[in-house]
């Protein structure tokens, strides 16, 4: 079975091809920029260098898949509201190109889709939220990663093609880099291990769903297997983890305090978003199985050698 990954090189590419070749499947990855030949990813029997839309120069490497993971995005939240045009440019047009090159296969791959299991929600009306909830984002980035779902859903019934849409909650571990503008976790680790003050908005209270990157890798493997109805699930911690229970993991890791830098509440972070992932228990049979203060030791111990 071929697997090829879309953003293999990144942050989630790289637990997901982990868990795809341990549970046997031949992985290629496919990046716009080659790495740097000492960064190699063990687990990929081959790499690409080119744009993940096309399809016609890829398939020549690789060959034509069995499944195709997508997880090629170039913008976060904060950039996609800066710049909704490019981030449709990108992200939603290039997945367009994307699916229309798979018309032109011999047979047809099965695409799990990296979506979000905050964006595309919005502001939740209940907690936990269900795949049933309505989807209202409230930016750009959950508009268009909701316009791929929808795209995938259209061309399914236009052509047959299998899919799945996995809405990944907030991912954290290694491989995460801490200077961006996402991953509380991983920045807030780093800047404790540099005895370095955080900064928190609000009273630190706000609570969000975090998952540890190796079960979004498991999550994967356990789509590219699904044969039930559902094609959209909600991959998630399943319970809710506040910004100062990440505080008090940390120092209780770390074994000195963590420095805070309060700040003025934000008033377009709702307090409360955890996913249910019961629809994912039920028909993938998956669960997250590394526990919180465990995945972030493990995010700790990587970004010992990061600068």
């Amino acid at each position: 079975m071929l697997c090829v990954i879309l953003g293999g090189r990144g942050f989630l590419g790289r637990h997901v091809g982990k868990a795809m070749a341990a549970a046997g499947y031949e992985v290629w990855s496919v990046d716009s920029a080659p790495g740097a030949p000492d960064d190699g990813l063990p687990w990929a029997a081959g790499e690409v260098a080119c744009a993940y839309e096309d399809v016609a120069s890829w398939l020549l490497l690789c060959g034509v898949p069995d499944v195709i993971v997508h997880l090629a995005s170039f913008t976060v939240p904060a950039v996609a509201s800066a710049n909704p045009v490019e981030d449709s440019e990108v992200n939603l047009i290039g997945t367009l190109k994307l699916l229309m090159g798979l018309r032109q296969l011999s047979k047809q791959p099965r695409v799990i889709f990296a979506s979000s299991g905050g964006a595309v929600y919005g502001r939740p009306l209940v907690v936990p939220l269900t795949e049933a909830h309505p989807t209202m984002p409230l930016g750009a980035y959950g508009v268009t990663k909701l316009a791929i779902e929808h795209h995938l859903r259209a061309e399914s019934q236009l052509t047959g093609l299998p899919y799945r849409v996995l809405r990944i909650s907030n991912p954290y571990g290694e491989w995460q880099r801490p200077h961006g503008v996402q991953g509380v976790i991983a920045v807030f680790a780093h800047r404790a291990l540099q005895r370095q003050p955080v900064e928190v908005w609000g009273d630190g209270s706000v609570v969000r769903d975090f998952l540890y990157a190796g079960d979004v890798g498991t999550a994967f493997v356990a789509a590219a297997a699904h044969r039930g109805d559902a094609t959209t699930f909600n991959i998630g911690g399943g319970v809710g983890i506040s910004v100062n229970e990440i505080l008090r993991t940390l120092e209780s890791l770390l074994g000195h305090r963590v420095d805070r830098r309060m700040q003025p509440a934000r008033p377009f972070d709702p307090q409360v978003n955890v996913l249910d992932i019961s629809l994912a228990r039920s028909q993938l049979g998956w669960a997250p199985e590394i526990a919180f203060e465990e995945g972030v030791g493990r995010s700790l111990q990587w970004l010992r050698g990061v600068e």
